[in-house]
């Protein structure tokens, strides 16, 4: 690719004949347990993958589905967000259904067709219903009763009377109706799923639920219980992807915050499965692959760093740093390299104080986009006072031996707020060395990256705020 040529990023690939070719996070030996662990079941379960924000949710069913199909079992993907505009789940779950039907084995398609015509009889019965229509029919009554702008007080007397008794035996009529057509409708579901097995080996229907997090609440509600309620079917896996700490804001949304959302969940979900997780430099390196930056990142180098990391200490390292300190999702990772990768190539080259600099701003828009707004050339002093404690807090006790050696980023947020080259000596420096009591070894460490980065004009930064707001107007899917 030539040097000024733009690369969008595209969603992962997962072939059919081989879904783990682009997996870059090692997926492969979860997905292959957790199938081991739904076919030990006969009876239907509700399985819960419980994922962050952009941890990879979608990718890892979509993986998992692929990889059901080699094992010959039948599954159905229902993205709940994309359904939730529907009145009601119930029939939004069955048409899904219905579009599965023309790939299964076309002995069984015809069967599975009548199946189905005779599911969708039953909705009348077990879907939402709007109570309107029976208000309708009420207040059209009331109107019968008045002529003339009178009110006939006699028969309305005698109409209410007999009104709760008329509507108390319809609704228990309905209701001894809808438990019989509830038994007819798991019966025909039953028969359904059977309809998706080959060569008579009976196999479990596996229903992907994905982005039930991101619905209305009360669809969201709903989707879990026509899943559990009625879908119990022996032989039917539900597998919701979902990160539960949002769908427990839906929840509470609907039932009051003081509700206890676990004990909630529990009556509808029966296991649940942390998605794990895993190396993200991977992931990443992956990202800027695709991108064809990463030879570009891997060509610059900090030379005087050598000696701090015992090793060539280059910007891909400082990027892998970065990751890690803020502990970007896979979702916040595309992202930043979406902009990162516009930002290279729509501009002259980046010094390296630029391009750390450009790197950070980035990550603080999309992670904390707070303090980046505060980056402005009126308000140096207070970005890099606000950036400097943000950095300082993401330090632990964990990693202090691996970040006691992370100077780059302080040093060049320490020269970012002054107006001339900066030295141990220089009162900013020293400030900050007080403030947070800096030892020897990072004293030496900042000095190293002042001679490495040097100095930075104010036009120069505010022009790196440009040109990432330039960049983030473009959205890759």
């Amino acid at each position: 690719m030539s040097e000024n040529n733009l690369k969008k990023c595209v969603p992962i690939e997962i072939p059919d004949d081989n879904p783990f070719q682009n997996d870059v996070l090692n997926r492969k030996d979860n997905i292959e347990a957790l199938t081991t662990f739904i076919t030990s079941f006969e009876q239907s379960i509700v399985l819960c993958i419980d994922g962050g924000w952009g941890q990879g949710k979608t990718t890892f069913i979509r993986m998992w589905e692929k990889y059901l199909h080699q094992q010959s079992i039948p599954t159905i993907y229902f993205n709940a967000w994309e359904s939730d505009y529907t009145d009601d789940a119930l029939i939004a779950l069955i048409g899904e259904i219905g579009l599965s039907i023309d790939k299964m084995p076309k002995e069984n398609e015809e069967k599975s067709k009548g199946y189905l015509s005779k599911l969708m009889d039953k909705l009348g019965y077990l879907a939402t219903h709007d109570s309107k229509k029976e208000w309708l029919t009420i207040f059209s009554a009331f109107g019968s009763f008045c002529t003339g702008g009178k009110i006939k007080v006699d028969k309305i007397f005698e109409f209410t009377n007999n009104l709760g008794a008329c509507l108390a035996k319809e609704q228990i009529e309905r209701y001894e109706k809808s438990k019989q057509v509830l038994t007819e409708f798991k019966d025909l579901l039953s028969k359904l799923t059977e309809c998706y097995s080959t060569n008579n080996i009976k196999k479990p229907l596996v229903i992907f639920i994905d982005e039930l997090d991101r619905c209305r609440p009360n669809f969201a509600i709903e989707v879990l219980e026509k899943a559990k309620h009625l879908f119990n079917v022996d032989n039917i896996i539900f597998v919701l992807a979902t990160d539960k700490s949002q769908l427990a804001h839906s929840i509470r949304a609907v039932y009051g915050q003081g509700l206890d959302v676990n004990g909630y969940l529990r009556r509808f979900i029966d296991f649940d499965y942390l998605l794990p997780t895993l190396d993200k430099n991977n992931f990443f390196i992956n990202l800027l692959q695709k991108f064809s930056l990463d030879q570009i990142l891997q060509n610059l180098k900090f030379y005087n760093l050598n000696t701090l990391y015992n090793s060539e200490y280059t910007y891909l390292d400082f990027s892998y740093d970065l990751i890690n300190l803020y502990q970007l999702t896979l979702r916040e990772q595309e992202a930043i390299c979406n902009i990162l990768n516009i930002a290279l190539r729509t501009r002259n080259p980046f010094d390296k104080s630029e391009l750390t600099m450009l790197l950070f701003l980035i990550i603080l828009k999309i992670k904390v986009p707070d303090i980046y707004k505060t980056f402005s050339k009126d308000s140096m002093s207070i970005f890099k006072n606000l950036a400097l404690e943000n950095v300082q807090s993401h330090f632990t006790l964990v990693d202090t031996n691996r970040l006691s050696k992370f100077p780059l980023l302080e040093s060049l947020l320490l020269i970012a707020s002054s107006s001339t080259s900066l030295s141990l000596d220089t009162p900013i420096v020293q400030n900050y060395i007080n403030k947070y009591n800096l030892d020897e070894v990072k004293k030496t460490a900042l000095e190293k990256c002042f001679e490495e980065l040097g100095y930075i004009r104010y036009k120069e930064l505010l022009e790196l705020k440009k040109t990432i707001e330039f960049s983030v107007n473009f959205k890759f899917q």
